[in-house]
């Protein structure tokens, strides 16, 4: 697909410095960027590299000095949102499955499928299930017994929805992912462990994403919430009867331990992991790998294990690096004193008169 500066800056509203008719083939990052390519220099590092490119676009934002001429330039007042927009031109339209019910899939007769639906092959629809208007189901998706599936829903081949879970509108899930499987939940009596039954579910809010390989375990009682419009990365695991806030960045390999609440806006990095019953305030940030076993305020940012504020983390591994060097001070020290007992007591010994 070939366009020009002109027409990408038409599409995300931009001034052009430049050739307006350079021609543009494709979207890159600054290292890798060709002569047909545009790339994004959001601030004056990356436009410099950007200018030592082999780019034929450059897109930035308004304030950016341009130390020199030679390429096109595209400036808007938000160059990331409108590299998203570019991008999404140069992706294309996904190839969806067609409206209507593909060869092999099974629907049960009292599912209710909304209007414009697309159930790819060999999908399965469970009785009282149902799909709101505009709903697409790649091919290989199961959907049980009286799941409830709002509109513009997007599932991906291979995931699975376990019975009377509710989606809400405007959901992606993505290929794998599993959501309503039974809790992690035993009683032992005596040597045997004794599964626990898990009569809840669980509730996805709108404009959620959930990544790849993602697991959401369903309540034991009542349900596991996701709030809307937070997004679930791939290979992240949140366990029975969790409440997950509005517009929460949960990123890949995080695990989130049993009855956890975790507020709006919070931030969950890569391989972050927390611990059960813990209450997690609106707008807080967990640093990739860090442990949580104790509440997190409102606003807080946290790191290490276990996890604590963020600046004490940062004063402990600084003074964690100096420790070889402490030690073998100490052991200096340790061995002057002995020196200095040894002498005193040899000069006591002198001086005694006896």
């Amino acid at each position: 697909m070939e366009t020009t500066v002109a027409q990408l800056a038409a599409l995300v509203g931009g001034g052009i410095e430049g050739d307006p008719n350079a021609r543009v083939a494709g979207v890159a990052n600054v290292d890798e960027a060709g002569s047909g390519d545009v790339v994004l220099a959001a601030d004056e590092r990356f436009f410099r590299k950007a200018m030592d490119s082999d780019a034929a676009c450059i897109l930035t934002g308004g304030d950016t000095v341009i130390t020199r001429n030679g390429k096109s330039i595209i400036r808007t007042s938000n160059p990331t949102e409108a590299f998203s927009k570019i991008l999404g031109y140069f992706r294309g339209v996904e190839s969806l499955p067609a409206v209507g019910i593909g060869p092999g899939a099974v629907i049960e007769p009292d599912a209710e499928l909304g209007e414009n639906v697309a159930i790819g092959a060999n999908c399965y629809i469970g009785r009282g299930a149902s799909l709101g208007d505009g709903c697409v189901l790649f091919p290989n998706v199961y959907i049980g017994d009286g799941v409830r599936i709002g509109a513009d829903g997007k599932i991906y081949p291979g995931a699975v929805v376990y019975a009377n879970c509710a989606i809400g509108k405007r959901v992606i899930i993505h290929a794998g992912a599993v959501i309503g499987a039974d809790g992690f939940g035993y009683t032992c009596e005596g040597h045997d462990l004794v599964k626990l039954p898990h009569a809840g579910t669980v509730e996805v809010g709108d404009d959620v994403e959930i990544g790849a390989n993602a697991t959401i375990d369903r309540a034991k009682t009542g349900a596991t919430v996701i709030g809307n419009g937070t997004k679930i990365d791939n290979l992240v695991h949140i366990a029975h009867n969790c409440r997950i806030g509005r517009n929460c960045v949960i990123v890949a390999l995080v695990g989130i331990a049993g009855s956890v609440t975790v507020g709006d806006g919070v931030t969950l990095a890569g391989q972050s992991g927390v611990k059960d019953h813990v209450m997690i305030g609106d707008g807080a940030i967990v640093a990739a790998r860090a442990g949580v076993i104790g509440d997190i305020e409102k606003g807080q940012t946290v790191s290490g294990f276990p996890a604590r504020d963020h600046k004490t983390e940062l004063r402990l591994q600084a003074a964690r690096m100096h420790l070889p060097e402490i030690l073998q001070r100490l052991r200096a020290l340790e061995a002057e004193v002995e020196r200095l007992r040894a002498s005193g007591k040899d000069k006591g010994d002198d001086d005694s008169g006896f």
